[in-house]
């Protein structure tokens, strides 16, 4: 380890021991209770200081009219009750308690009060009047209900001296308490903290949105660079979650909006957040940066983020301390890192060095705004007494990361250019032998084109044939079987009939024998056209089955319209001289049966029909159908 790395760590381990031995402040310090607000100014002022504070006492102003009431002690505001000791014993997180203020105010004037988010929940007097109040107020966790909700009230006191009460419960977070400053001052001047705060964060909001819109848009055209999609989540996350602190506009918005809903989306935001930044820096130096870092992020990432899922908020904002730790250990890393690369001197370093140093020290002032040592230690109040800096941090890391993009493809348009111009110059002395080569490339692909016509009528030719029956020119019975299973499930798939007829030629063998071959395949071609002069849907098919046998496939047509078919046919063919013996099968196809079950049975019947005195027709399936015998 260098010198300088020792140094370094031997001074922040000195000022995290500071830190840690700094001592809370007690309860009970005798300052007196009174606050002069009648010499403010304009200007609003914070009632920080010292007020009276009742321990497990919610009380009203009612109350300290009819009797006196002493407190428990005396507390810094702002600042969490936690640690403060009452009879030498450190107050916890969760509790109920109330705090009173005695402020000198102008009765003539309108005074506005300006209140914070107050842990968890609370209720506001003043000189008697309940003016604000936020969740419910109570005295177990089941009679309160938690809620952020930043307010500004108007008061004009009716008497110089006014009390102000606070009555302040949690049961629902790790700290309770007032931990932000209460400002009081003129209406008009308290109205413009308030919208200035609101026009800051928004205008935070709006400009991360849109640079992260603008970096998914870069995204959508340049898939190749997740960098620019792990910086557009960043941004949106960040802007987000700009809605749940600060002024919580979220709340402002939608007041009934759920406390722990709002609370789990604020911690899951910050702790996606790092996990984007980590994979970001991944992606953009990844030769720099360790495989393992990312893996053991993602596990720790899901670990904390778990935790936060599964438990209330009163539980996991007590293990956001040790994930604070995690995200100073992660920067400082990366700061590291970036400490390395901008040494390389690799282009747009040094920019992104500058943005995410601005952004890790804005992170940590916001980590220790929110983080138990500010809630617990007055001297770090003293020190930090804003929060929500983060957004405008990650703001300026917005911009210098988009000069570096903005550099980037500058360079990728000029050499671009520069490649342009080449190619212009290379052309000019190409522009000959181009012209006489696209001259001859213009005569082949004519040639080709020529060929390629001839090739696929020549292709459709063959493809006909090779579904044709060469003799009698109808379809063979390889297309037959491809029709018929194709059919099938089309008329299963809707339910619709299916028929087909099994035609054999009678006594062709006798009549081929006494007349000769070519004379059997002239009458073969002679019944084959007949049966196709019949069929008058195109759907219907006729199909030279094998030697003197057809068959005829009917789709989508009914018992009678199939008997009647059949009959036709075999009247048609003994107008020829010479007769068929005709099998109908007819069903509506189901899963259990198979296309050859069909053409079985109506084989069946074929053959029935040739028992029977051929020149007939026999259906199967229980179909009555017509048959006439040969005169």
């Amino acid at each position: 380890m260098g010198k300088k790395r020792r140094i370094g760590l031997i001074m922040f381990l000195f000022v995290a021991t500071a830190l840690s031995l700094v001592a809370p402040a007690s309860a009970d310090s005798g300052i007196p209770v009174v606050l002069d607000l009648t010499n403010a100014g304009d200007a609003p002022v914070s009632l920080e200081g010292q007020w009276a504070f009742y321990w497990e006492d919610l009380l009203e102003p009612a109350d300290f009219k009819t009797d006196v009431q002493d407190p428990s002690g005396f507390v810094h505001l702002p600042g969490a009750w936690n640690g403060y000791r009452l009879n030498g014993e450190p107050l916890p997180g969760q509790g109920y308690a109330t705090y009173r203020l005695l402020v000198r105010m102008d009765p003539n004037r309108i005074t506005s009060f300006k209140i914070p988010r107050i842990l968890t929940a609370y209720r506001m007097w003043v000189d008697g009047q309940e003016v604000a109040a936020a969740g419910v107020v109570g005295r177990t966790f089941a009679e309160s209900r938690p809620q952020y909700l930043t307010q500004q009230v108007f008061v004009k006191p009716g008497q110089e001296q006014t009390d102000i009460v606070i009555q302040v419960s949690n049961f629902h977070h790790r700290s309770g308490g007032i931990l932000e400053h209460i400002l009081a001052g003129p209406e008009d001047h308290i109205m413009s903290v308030t919208k200035t705060r609101l026009a800051y964060e928004l205008f935070l909001f709006g400009s991360l949105m849109m640079m992260g819109i603008y970096h998914l848009v870069l995204f959508r055209y340049r898939k190749n660079e997740r960098s620019l999609l792990y910086f557009a989540l960043y941004c949106l996350m960040i802007g987000a979650r700009t809605l749940l602190v600060g002024e919580i506009f979220l709340t402002q918005m939608f007041p009934f909006f759920s406390w722990e809903v709002a609370h789990k989306l604020q911690t899951l935001s910050y702790y996606g957040a790092v996990l984007i930044l980590i994979l970001f820096f991944r992606n953009v130096f990844p030769a720099n940066i360790h495989g393992s870092v990312v893996k053991g992020s993602q596990w720790v990432v899901g670990l904390f983020a778990a935790v936060v899922l599964l438990t209330p908020a009163r539980v996991f904002t007590r293990i956001n301390p040790a994930f604070q730790v995690f995200t100073l250990l992660v920067s400082l890393y990366f700061l590291f890192i970036l400490v390395q690369i901008c040494r390389q001197k690799k282009p747009g370093a040094l920019y992104i060095a500058f943005g995410y140093g601005f952004l890790i020290i804005t992170v940590f002032h916001d980590m220790l705004f929110h983080s138990i040592l500010m809630s617990d230690n007055r001297f770090l109040a003293t020190l930090i007494r804003t929060g929500n800096l983060s957004s405008f941090g990650l703001l300026v890391f917005t911009v210098t990361h988009s000069f570096v993009l903005a550099m980037k493809y500058a360079h990728t348009f000029n050499e671009n250019e520069r490649i342009t111009l080449d190619l212009m110059a290379l052309n000019e002395n190409l522009e000959t032998l181009v012209e006489k080569r696209t001259e001859d490339l213009t005569a082949s692909h004519q040639q080709i084109g020529m060929q390629k016509q001839a090739l696929e009528k020549a292709n459709r030719e063959l493809e006909l044939m090779s579904k044709k029956d060469g003799l009698t020119q109808v379809w063979n019975r390889r297309y037959f079987d491809e029709v018929l299973h194709h059919e099938w499930k089309r008329t299963m798939r809707f339910k619709q009939r299916l028929s087909l007829l099994f035609l054999d030629i009678d006594n062709f063998k006798d009549y081929n024998d006494q007349h000769g071959h070519q004379a059997g395949d002239r009458r073969l071609q002679q019944v084959a056209q007949t049966l196709q002069k019949q069929m008058k849907r195109s759907v219907d098919l006729v199909a030279r089955y094998g030697g003197e046998e057809f068959v005829v496939l009917l789709t989508e047509t009914d018992d009678h319209g199939t008997a009647s078919m059949a009959e036709t046919l075999r009247a048609s063919v003994e107008s020829l001289g010479v007769t068929v013996s005709v099998g109908v099968s007819s069903l509506v196809p189901s899963p259990q049966a198979e296309p050859e079950d069909l053409v079985f049975s109506a084989d069946q019947a074929m053959y029935r029909a040739k028992r029977k005195g051929k020149n007939r027709v026999e259906h199967h399936m229980g179909l009555t159908g017509s048959s006439k015998q040969k005169p």
